[in-house]
């Protein structure tokens, strides 16, 4: 098809919106930018942190810990991505840990994660599509008349919101387009009310620390049992480093919401006290004597707008035809990269149907479904492998 002349604006560049948009220009719609807030580049909970300790670099992956394959359409981008070594199988080995039990290994999972950090992801599709980093999009509104979207002071035929929260609800409340920001409400909490209607996010608090010895563990990551830490996981066998060993340490959903203070500014006491409990929680449940953990760095961080707890299962995204509007995201097929990459492109396919005179609203009618996942997110697999690397 030829999308000449049409323009469209996605608001947020995590994986949904970067899929979005390599999808539209891939079906002829080339004239789409991706805004995004991001002060180290695109990516949203798709990202690491490169961090200089004693002079030498090392890679921290402080959300997304890494993906797994289970859809046919997300496994060719996990093949595009792979023939660009932006993505490698990761052969690490991942333990289920509780207190006082030995570890239970989680098998026939075939993981995979980014070549220098999970960043590598977005900067490789970012590089298919328009992005401008570090731009706060201000205002949005709906031009019955034109028909056209006004994006702060840019005119666009077509809107994407492809990120959620707060920002998200906000940004659509007075933008003429109801329908799409009642979807867009959200509230946070640790556990599902069965009454709730909206949205429903929750946070995590994230360790980031370095030690000078090797600890003696015989896996690589782990889900957690325990009232304060859900996962770990070591940075530096995933990526082959042979200096500092560098973990990641994220909290259970209870101890963020006993502990949230605003994101934007974390008082020096708090950050203390939530590094101390983690390192805490990661000595009990690895058995590590706590006076032998003695990090050379440390970094904490909170992750206010973590995972979703229900999702609205249905097509994928949602659409409003007669508002030229649409949503993508994790939070629409399941809260994980394939998730997010999957709504977007359901999202650019459906845009693209409208350009050809398909009028049809999708998923406007469809209601939020309760979700058990991991804290981290979901990790869904198929018995059939649908991306073999080796091909």
């Amino acid at each position: 098809m030829s999308g000449t002349g049409i323009s469209v604006a996605i608001v947020g560049g995590g994986i949904s919106g970067l899929v979005c948009a390599a999808r539209l220009a891939q079906l002829g719609i080339t004239n789409s930018v991706v805004f995004d807030t991001g002060k180290h580049g695109p990516g949203g909970r798709c990202r690491s942190r490169y961090i200089s300790i004693n002079g030498k670099l090392h890679i921290f992956d402080h959300a997304v810990q890494f993906f797994t394959v289970s859809d046919q359409r997300f496994a060719k981008i996990a093949s595009f991505l792979h023939n660009k070594k932006t993505v490698k199988l990761w052969h690490g080995k991942i333990v289920r840990l509780k207190m006082g039990k030995q570890p239970e290994e989680i098998k026939n999972m075939q993981m995979f994660i980014g070549t220098r950090g999970m960043q590598a992801i977005p900067e490789c599709l970012s590089s298919l599509v328009h992005v401008e980093g570090h731009k706060w999009v201000s205002s949005v509104h709906w031009d019955p008349l034109n028909k056209k979207w006004q994006v702060d002071d840019n005119w666009f035929d077509y809107l994407v919101v492809a990120h959620n929260g707060k920002c998200a609800s906000r940004l659509m409340e007075h933008s003429g387009a109801p329908l799409i920001h009642n979807l867009l409400k959200v509230k946070f909490g640790p556990v599902l009310s069965p009454q709730t209607q909206v949205m429903q996010l929750c946070s995590l608090w994230v360790l980031l620390f370095a030690l000078q010895q090797k600890v003696a563990l015989s896996y690589d990551g782990a889900f957690v049992e325990h009232p304060d830490v859900s996962w770990i996981g070591n940075n530096t066998s995933k990526y082959c480093e042979n200096q500092l060993e560098c973990w990641t340490v994220i909290s259970t959903k209870a101890f963020a919401a006993k502990h949230k203070v605003p994101q934007e500014f974390i008082p020096p006491s708090k950050e203390k006290e939530v590094t101390n409990l983690l390192l805490n929680g990661f000595s009990e449940v690895t058995g590590i004597d706590r006076k032998t953990l003695t990090p050379c760095f440390t970094k904490v961080q909170l992750w206010g707008a973590a995972n979703p707890l229900n999702v609205l299962q249905g097509e994928g995204c949602v659409f409003q035809a007669s508002h030229q509007v649409g949503i993508c995201g994790d939070w629409l097929v399941s809260p994980c990269i394939e998730g997010a990459a999957v709504s977007g492109l359901s999202l650019a396919e459906v845009i693209c149907r409208h350009v050809q005179g398909e009028r049809r609203d999708v998923g406007l009618k469809n209601h939020l479904q309760p979700l058990e996942t991991e804290a981290i997110g979901a990790f869904p697999t198929s018995k059939k492998l649908f991306f073999n690397p080796n091909k």
